[in-house]
């Protein structure tokens, strides 16, 4: 160990230390690949009750929006919620002129639903957690906004609980 510097795992000031990091990493990379002009995206699919029936939470950032969550109720799965989250997310993320959509998942949550909608696998962890995988995945043609609101390829992953 240097006696210029001192590692310390930190308890009592964790928080604050944690947002000088993050506050340093997001000025570095602001001087290399511009302002990220973070904005947050939060999407809901309720029943005629107001009840939440799933959601999805992202961030739209450089030339990205990134699904960081997906989820649908497990009564509501298998009636187009998820689909209509994924689709609603990508028409906002059109409208704010972003070229890229992605997401990360695991092996047992909905790796067939993103497939399903046309995104590709660009990448793996396996046996994370313990015996599944946790997945990446990107579209070669890309996501492209368009005058007319279609798509021909996401670059996507998800943390979701199946869709």
């Amino acid at each position: 160990m240097s006696s210029r510097f001192r590692l310390a795992e930190e308890r009592r000031r964790a928080r604050s230390v944690a947002r000088r990091v993050r506050n340093g990493l997001i000025s570095y990379n602001r001087s290399k690949a511009g302002a990220p002009r973070y904005r947050p995206l939060v999407l809901s699919a309720r029943d005629a009750k107001g009840g939440l029936l799933g959601g999805l939470v992202g961030q739209l950032y450089w030339n990205a929006l990134y699904v960081e969550l997906l989820w649908v109720s497990e009564r509501a799965r298998k009636d187009g919620i998820g689909r209509g989250l994924m689709q609603m997310a990508e028409a906002r993320a059109r409208r704010a002129r972003k070229s890229l959509v992605y997401l990360n998942t695991y092996s047992f949550q909905a790796p067939g639903f993103y497939r399903k909608l046309g995104f590709r696998e660009f990448g793996r962890m396996n046996n994370y957690p313990r015996g599944a995988a946790r997945r990446g995945s990107s579209s070669s043609s890309g996501f492209e906004p368009s005058a007319t609101g279609s798509s021909r390829g996401r670059a996507a992953r998800v943390p979701s609980a199946g869709c």
